[in-house]
């Protein structure tokens, strides 16, 4: 079963702090309008994906469960530098199609955070169908955000200042293109999890990162289509 966990930086300078290791925006910030985003090591990597809302003084990041410790240990490194801190985690979390009135809507989908136990929860249905992947630990700083076709949802912002790993995403956006792919396709017959390899005619040896009932994403060689 696929969570989604949500983790609170904290202090008055929480947005300040966080903004130096997340490639949207914060400036932006929303207490009800979650920002897609992904937080990315020195090389440009994708550690973990998902969306931040929030206040200047309080950020949420919601991401997979299976990452919270590691981007804890990640964040760790510098928040001790801040002034602000790790206030709140919650876990088992889910995706709905929409958000209720009032709580807050994930852009640039309109879907809603609930309850992995609700009934709505439609987690990796929404995100692989959407070719939205939500990295995992077994597919964490293995790629780049247009590796994740991340910049096609407005995950990443080419006009904030510097953040961990800003040069080499943007100098892989200003080449225009990257060795490696994004797309989806029938899932195989055989039993597939995120993290698999799986060799694709055209694609080559190719990585699951996320996997619904019928549809799976996966990274590889671009095709000579494309």
């Amino acid at each position: 079963m696929q969570y989604l966990a949500s983790l609170t930086i904290s202090g008055i300078d929480a947005a300040k702090f966080l903004q130096g290791y997340v490639t949207c925006d914060l400036d932006m910030i929303q207490p009800r309008e979650g920002l897609p985003t992904a937080l990315t090591e020195i090389k440009g990597r994708v550690i973990a994906n998902g969306w931040c809302y929030g206040t200047p003084t309080e950020v949420s990041f919601v991401f997979h469960q299976s990452l919270v410790e590691t981007v804890k240990n990640h964040l760790g490194r510098y928040i001790a530098f801040a002034k602000s801190e790790f206030s709140e985690e919650t876990t088992e979390l889910g995706l709905a199609v929409a958000a209720s009135e009032g709580k807050v809507v994930l852009a640039p989908f309109g879907w809603g955070i609930v309850p992995a136990t609700n009934a709505d929860n439609q987690l990796t249905h929404l995100t692989v169908t959407n070719e939205f992947p939500i990295i995992q630990d077994n597919t964490s700083g293995l790629f780049l955000p247009q590796m994740l076709n991340l910049t096609q949802h407005g995950a990443v912002s080419f006009t904030k200042g510097c953040y961990l790993g800003q040069e080499i995403v943007a100098r892989t956006e200003h080449l225009g293109q990257v060795k490696r792919q994004l797309f989806r396709t029938n899932r195989p017959t055989d039993p597939v999890s995120v993290g698999a390899s799986i060799e694709v005619a055209d694609r080559g040896k190719c990585m699951v990162v996320g996997v619904d009932n019928d549809q799976v994403l996966l990274v590889g060689r671009r095709s000579k289509s494309t």
